[in-house]
Parts: C-alpha cells; structure tokens; sequence
C-alpha cells in the first residue's frame, strides 16, 4: 500500500503522486515533508497553474518523478 502524504501547511490529505514528485523535483529529492500545489505556489510566489505547466514540462522530459 502506497503512503498517504499529508500537505504541511493546511493538512490536505492525500496528495498526488504529481504533488509529491513536485516538491522532490524543486525542493529537493530528500524532502520528508510536502506541500499541497496550492501551498506550494504560494510558497514559491507562482500560481497553481504555472506548478501544472511544470509538471507537464518534468514529464514531457521524462522525469520518473510524476505519474
């Protein structure tokens, strides 16, 4: 059974495969706690859909990191 990752800044649970590939690719592969893609875009001063337009970008390239 997959783990279930828990969104450190507002609690939304369970979050993407996507979502925790995102925080790995642009926080750092050993990351432990993750973020929510709302949380995260206000995190890095982006919008939600710039984060989408990068994970379509990570997988295009063939990053293994996203689902």
């Amino acid at each position: 059974m997959a783990k279930k990752y828990r969104c450190i800044a507002c609690g939304h649970e369970p979050l993407t495969r996507n979502e925790v590939g995102l925080n790995r690719k642009l926080r750092g592969r050993n990351v432990r706690e993750f973020y929510c893609l709302q949380c995260l875009a206000e995190e890095l001063g982006a919008t939600p859909e710039d984060l989408l337009e990068q994970i379509e970008f990570f997988k295009e390239e063939g990053c293994t990191l996203f689902g």
